[in-house]
């Protein structure tokens, strides 16, 4: 995932900066956190719908559209033949896959939320007829008459149906009675879906009847010959518990229900106050109507009457509380399509609104700020009276940005958009950039961020897309730090033959991947010299031998030129700093390591397989079992000066130890 430079844009002036992404990297290795990976769909972009929960617990659950068989958890999905079916997949706070639910038609979860005890509320559309299968196996059916239509699931921690309930697209009967009306490609679809007390909330999309909600889609008159769907927005409420209860919160659309003109919402999102009021933001263009059951409040937009398409695109935000208050932004008129305008992310904590989404155009909050291209935006606002506290801006000059979403810690946004994602403080809106000073632990591949979610300031999780592979990640945001120490406290130091100490004749080397093959055919041959090694806060070295070593190799470690012998059929060695009364480290400093050949005492060729030369940090847990090796055994073997072996009853002059001995 390359790196974007990120535009910090404040709303008194204008800046930009250099700034890293939260998510770095290639490996997708996650400190402190995991990534796993599954693969649904049999080719590139057919994963049309993703998304992500964080629960309490660090679980994780994962909902994505699949079009193949695949195993999740040891059990293999069934094949949608042709459908573009979902799954609900679950891991636990260590990544492993908890259990899987399939729903087998055409269908598409599009939100998701974790209620405290992990129950999951997920929300979507579908067309047709759709078969729901549990983790316990049990199933369930649901239909809708060739149009989209929306569901509302409830699912247990450990993956039961609790309950499903529908909300089904219903063309206006009225129009149909004119001969005027051919309905086409109706639907109602969710965008959010979140909990408050007992309630749940859910923001949806739609172009026709709902009657469940009492919505009334608008339309458009086609020059008095034909009647169009025209686009509306709305969120409803119903029972946590059983998804009974449903209720209209509020509805946004334009203000003639049918209009010779196509105005209409273009993106709607919502959360509560502290006192359990919705606060909503919408945007839109042209004269459009916010409905609640008891109050509504007219818009008015500019627009332009001929074919540039030059129009308001204005935000609005406000709360329902005795009655629709509401605070308009409007920004420079301009020609951009509804597609660019979103609200990804919408959240209310500690009296500020903090809002992430994608304009086009000027700048809502700082009109001279402007981009001719899709561009991201996150920012805090004073729920209090709407007064902008700080907004930060991400584009590109080759590319559009699009937001994707937002999660909220206590202390952070995590903002994400369709290149990647950024780690930024609530109270200053400053970006917190990666590096030594960060405590940001994700690592990655490449993909598309899909989704982000947030428990508090306990875990995130996020979800990309990379063609047929999506890739789940959770972080423990209070875990500790990601220690330095390599596993098992063991620290390689490179191997070198240190041809520039002396002249003595070097053994034949062959480098591998996985070890470095040392061969010597004659006496005094060094294989490996390293001259003063930096062992500070170590407590030993150790060699490692791919195989058994055969007799003849000697090692030595200090200053001296002493030298002890590698035991035949050793695969470690070890040496042990306090072990021997004769060390030679001061100030952290091993006077050397070397291997070499001595006088005799095995086998030519002599070959050793060297994995690694490693040194060991003390207060750590001990990585070797081999027993550590004295370098002045009293039972060392001893040699005549020939090289040639002798027993314990041999008298003269001896090589033992590396050292010329008299035997009496």
């Amino acid at each position: 995932m390359k790196k974007l430079l990120l535009m910090l844009v404040a709303f008194v002036a204008t800046m930009s900066a250099s700034a890293q992404a939260f998510i770095t990297g290639d490996d997708m290795k996650v400190e402190n956190g995991w990534a796993a990976t599954f693969t649904p769909v049999a080719d590139d972009d057919e994963i049309n719908a993703a998304d992500v929960a964080q629960a309490a617990d660090g679980s994780v659950y994962v909902a994505s559209t699949f079009t193949k068989s695949f195993t999740f958890a040891g059990k293999a999905l069934p094949d949608p033949e042709g459908m573009t079916s979902s799954a609900i997949v679950k891991y636990d706070k260590e990544g492993k896959e908890l259990w899987a639910a399939p729903m087998v038609g055409n269908i598409a979860v599009s939100a998701m939320t974790v209620d405290e005890d992990g129950t999951l509320y997920a929300a979507g559309s579908f067309t047709d007829e759709v078969e729901y299968t549990g983790a316990d196996g049990v199933k369930g059916t649901i239909k809708s008459e060739d149009v989209l239509s929306a569901f509302i699931a409830k699912v247990s921690k450990d993956g039961k149906f609790e309950a499903v309930k529908t909300f089904l697209a219903t063309p206006d009967a009225d129009l149909l009675a004119t001969g005027l009306y051919y309905p086409e490609e109706l639907y109602v679809s969710p965008t959010t879906i979140k909990l408050n007390g007992s309630k749940l909330y859910v923001a949806a999309n739609y172009n026709a009847n709902v009657d469940d909600l009492g919505w009334k889609a608008a339309y458009l008159n086609v020059f008095d010959f034909m009647y169009m769907e025209n686009r509306s927005k709305g969120i409803f409420s119903l029972s946590k518990s059983d998804l009974s209860g449903a209720t209209s919160v509020l509805t946004v659309q334009s203000t003639e229900r049918i209009s010779y003109e196509q105005v209409y919402p273009e993106a709607l999102n919502f959360d509560f106050d502290a006192d359990g009021n919705v606060v909503y933001a919408f945007i839109g263009f042209g004269n459009l109507t916010l409905a609640t059951p008891d109050a509504s409040k007219g818009f008015t937009f500019e627009t332009t009457n001929d074919d540039s398409g030059i129009k308001d695109h204005a935000l609005v935000i406000g709360t329902i509380k005795d009655g629709i208050s509401a605070k308009e932004f409007t920004g420079n008129k301009n020609a951009g399509e509804a597609i660019p305008y979103s609200i990804a992310g919408f959240y209310v904590q500690d009296g500020t609104i903090y809002m992430a989404g994608t304009t086009y155009g000027s700048d809502w909050f700082d009109v001279s700020i402007s981009h001719e291209k899709d561009y991201a935006f996150v920012a805090a606002i004073k729920a209090s009276d709407f007064t902008p506290k700080w907004n930060r801006t991400a584009s590109l000059p080759e590319d559009d940005v699009k937001a994707t979403a937002i999660a909220i810690s206590d202390d952070n946004i995590y903002f994400t958009t369709n290149k990647d994602a950024y780690r930024i403080d609530l109270a200053t809106g400053n970006m917190l950039a990666d590096g030594d000073d960060s405590d940001d632990d994700f690592d990655m591949s490449t993909g598309d961020i899909a989704s982000i979610s947030a428990w508090k300031s306990d875990y995130v999780a996020i979800v990309t897309i990379d063609g047929t592979a999506l890739t789940a990640m959770s972080i423990d945001l209070n875990a500790e730090p990601a220690s330095d120490i390599p596993e098992g406290g063991l620290i390689e130091i490179e191997q070198s033959q240190g041809t520039e100490y002396d002249d003595f004749a070097r053994a034949t080397l062959v480098e591998g991947d996985d070890y470095n093959t040392y061969t010597a055919t004659k006496d005094l041959q060094i294989a490996i010299k390293m001259m003063n090694v930096d062992v500070k806060d170590c407590d030993y070295v150790v060699v490692r031998f791919a195989e058994p070593v055969a007799a003849g190799w000697k090692l030595a470690f200090w200053s001296n030129q002493d030298l002890t012998d590698v035991p035949a059929g050793s695969t470690e060695f070890k040496y042990v700093f306090a072990e021997d009364p004769n060390c030679g480290v001061n100030d952290g400093v091993l006077p050397q390591i070397c291997m070499m050949t001595f006088f005799g005492g095995y086998t030519a060729p002599l070959e050793a397989k060297v994995i690694g030369i490693y040194k060991h940090l003390a207060d750590t847990p001990d990585a070797i079992d081999a027993p550590a090796i004295a370098p002045s055994a009293a039972d060392a073997p001893a040699y005549n000066l020939a090289g040639q072996p002798v027993g314990p009853d041999y008298k003269g002059i001896v090589i033992k130890n590396g050292k010329k001995v008299l035997l009496k």
